[in-house]
């Protein structure tokens, strides 16, 4: 959409946008930048030239094609700065260095210390000055994934995994130790995001339901190439999903994860201890539980895809859940259900959100250029 905007603001956004369309892309002309961007090319010419002042975009090379003269093509300059991630899981962080585009240059496991609120921050701000000790360059992003959901005010909600960090907010904790931005999201959110941009995007499947068992559950959602949050960025807490056969609530289940985690986390951890020779009926269970999971996502959402990832789930229990479903839904709507049997999904996806946050996504033009 055009705005219209004062010119210092003008030229930040539509510098922004040619920073977006490198990292998309690659590398392109100026050409090409202008007509990607819908700008004038003499615009683009002072854009670029001002990005490689400051040392983010750099030449690389020239194009190889026609017979003319041949022009300059531009990328993001990888050096111009790095991202720290610490991605939460089973009581621990993965920590990864990236340089600015999103390559790896470190990567480390550290604990975190939940006893209480205050050695959860501490034991996190000694993880992200860990992974800093190996960085060449400016941290821009500073990213972590958590095991909750976080109010539009960025005070953490329902994280019964790390009781102590309920109701803080950790991006203004964090913010006291560092000067670079901090971007906090849920970790089956993330893991979405990193699994339609590794193996979704390019077969343009833009709709589908990522559902994670293990240690915890939930899931992210994408409708339209962009996670869904909801109105207070609840959305895709499945465990918080409650009974629909009238079963009356026998205890509040808000701080245990929800009704549906509590009811189904002895079934996914007596099938994780057996999961070669799992009992026949946690695996009954899991799958009649998971097949309704499937089903009301379908008759809501119809998603093109259904991803079941984590700890409780392999290829057969996938493939039951597969089978089961025809039972719910019309052959026409069923989403295709595929098993995902990566462990970098997560902090992948933490790793492109936070590129992301770096790349103002709104095009700001005014009539005569910037």
């Amino acid at each position: 959409m055009a705005l219209i905007g004062k010119p210092q603001t003008l030229k930040e956004v539509n510098s922004s946008t040619i920073e977006r369309l490198l990292f998309k892309h690659g590398t392109l002309t100026q050409p090409k930048l202008a007509e990607l961007a819908e700008l004038s090319l003499p615009t683009v010419n002072r854009i670029i030239s001002d990005l490689e002042d400051t040392g983010t975009v750099c030449a690389a090379g020239h194009t190889t094609e026609g017979a003319g003269r041949k022009a300059v093509l531009y990328q993001i300059n990888s050096d111009a700065g790095c991202i720290v991630v610490l991605y939460y899981s089973w009581g621990k962080y993965l920590c990864r260095l990236t340089d600015i585009v999103g390559n790896t240059l470190y990567e480390t496991v550290c604990e975190l210390d939940n006893s209480t609120s205050r050695a959860a921050i501490d034991s996190t701000v000694l993880a992200v000055e860990t992974v800093l000790g190996h960085a060449r360059s400016d941290v821009k992003v500073i990213g972590i994934g958590i095991p909750g959901a976080l109010m539009p005010d960025g005070k953490i909600f329902a994280i019964p995994k790390i009781e102590v960090w309920e109701g803080v907010d950790l991006e203004k904790e964090l913010s006291v130790y560092f000067d670079a931005p901090i971007y906090i999201e849920n970790d089956v959110k993330l893991t979405a995001v990193g699994y339609y941009n590794a193996y979704l995007r390019k077969k343009k499947v833009d709709n589908f339901v990522y559902i994670y068992a293990g240690n915890g559950m939930g899931s992210g959602i994408i409708i339209n190439k962009k996670l869904y949050r909801g109105s207070s960025n609840f959305s895709g807490e499945l465990g918080f999903m409650a009974p629909l056969d009238g079963e009356a609530p026998q205890f509040d289940y808000t701080m245990e994860g929800g009704y549906l985690e509590n009811k189904m986390t002895p079934f996914i951890n007596d099938y994780k201890r057996g999961s070669e020779n799992a009992n026949h009926s946690s695996t009954s269970a899991l799958v009649n539980f998971f097949t309704s999971i499937a089903a009301n996502y379908t008759a809501i959402i119809n998603p093109a895809a259904i991803v079941f990832g984590g700890e409780a789930f392999n290829e057969a229990l996938s493939d039951e859940i597969r089978k089961r479903l025809a039972l719910f839904s019309p052959e026409r709507s069923i989403s295709h259900i595929i098993y995902d049997d990566s462990e970098d999904s997560g902090i992948n996806g933490l790793v492109l959100a936070c590129v992301g946050e770096m790349i103002n996504d709104v095009r700001i033009i005014q009539t005569g250029g910037v």
